[in-house]
């Protein structure tokens, strides 16, 4: 891997024509391969700067476009290519100047929330907009009615389109933050194979979210609670904060866990045990997350375990 990534970054048209074939092979399972692309042009960013990244993305872009263009017209497309892209490019340069992962964290997860807020501000009621598409996916609503009405949970079509159009925004942000994040994550991992070994795990094994970030977490559920028992309904705009910022910190709970790991305060099971409690039970997670902030699980446990084997 290592000799590929020299490979990619010793020329700067090789950048360009691996991120046109990446596009397209992420064609194939959008959004699940978006990282794939985007992680190249963090790479050539920071391997060979910015304007090298920039024309990766560009190059990138392209492939994305086209794919689209024939469901979603020009401008859709575009803006399927620009969200796939951009953010990691942003988030990449940011990277480059501050090199601090956590830095970028914390400022890709403000800027999702932010976005959830625009959203709102622009939309009014943003749920409402999503409303009428659901026709389109009604079969779909009907399955999903029945599978949970085998399961013993009654729920008419209408109502699992309302609630799904309800988190429809922050889902879409929670990803978005997502995809940034991996792209930072695959980029930084390959250009610390060119420049410095272990790289990668040193600076996601640090990954905090911050103080700013759990003082806005712990005001968004205070509204939310207050709100629940004010009127009988969480005012929606705190619930959409509380999704994103509870997923990133699901994010901040693995850092913990493998950076308990590195410091040999823990075992290897407890590691894959937290990605088995990602799936089942996610708030937990959340919850260790937050509390770092305030307890610093990795600073307490590995003074105690004194300096790590390796």
């Amino acid at each position: 891997m290592k000799k590929l990534a020299e490979w990619l970054t010793a020329q700067p048209a090789r950048g360009l024509i691996a991120a046109a074939v990446l596009a397209v092979l992420s064609l194939l399972a959008l959004p699940i391969l978006a990282w794939v692309p985007a992680g190249l042009v963090v790479l050539v960013l920071l391997a060979n700067g910015s304007m090298a990244g920039g024309l990766a993305a560009l190059v990138a872009a392209l492939p994305i476009a086209w794919g689209f263009s024939p469901v979603l017209g020009l401008t859709g497309s575009l803006i399927i290519a620009g969200a796939v892209l951009l953010p990691a490019y942003a988030a990449g340069r940011l990277l480059n100047s501050t090199r601090s992962l956590s830095f970028v964290f914390q400022a890709a997860t403000l800027a999702a929330c932010a976005l959830v807020l625009l959203v709102r501000l622009l939309l009014g009621d943003p749920t409402g907009v999503l409303m009428p598409l659901l026709d389109y996916v009604r079969p779909a609503l009907e399955e999903t009615a029945r599978v949970l009405s085998e399961m013993g949970v009654e729920r008419t079509p209408e109502e699992i389109g309302e609630a799904t159009a309800r988190v429809a925004w922050a889902t879409g942000a929670w990803m978005l933050l997502l995809h940034t994040m991996l792209s930072l994550f695959a980029g930084l991992w390959a250009f610390g194979m060119l420049r410095e070994h272990g790289l990668f795990g040193r600076e996601f094994r640090a990954l905090r979210l911050g103080t700013l970030v759990a003082w806005l977490t712990a005001v968004a559920l205070a509204v939310s609670f207050a709100t629940q028992l004010a009127v009988g309904q969480a005012w929606q705009p705190a619930e959409d904060l509380l999704f994103v910022l509870a997923c990133a910190f699901l994010l901040q709970a693995l850092a913990v866990v493998h950076g308990l790991r590195q410091q040999q305060a823990i075992g290897s099971a407890p590691v894959a045990l937290a990605y088995v409690a990602v799936l089942l039970l996610p708030m937990a997670m959340v919850g260790l997350g937050f509390a770092d902030t305030w307890v610093r699980f990795r600073d307490r446990f590995g003074a105690r375990s004194g300096p790590a084997q390796g």
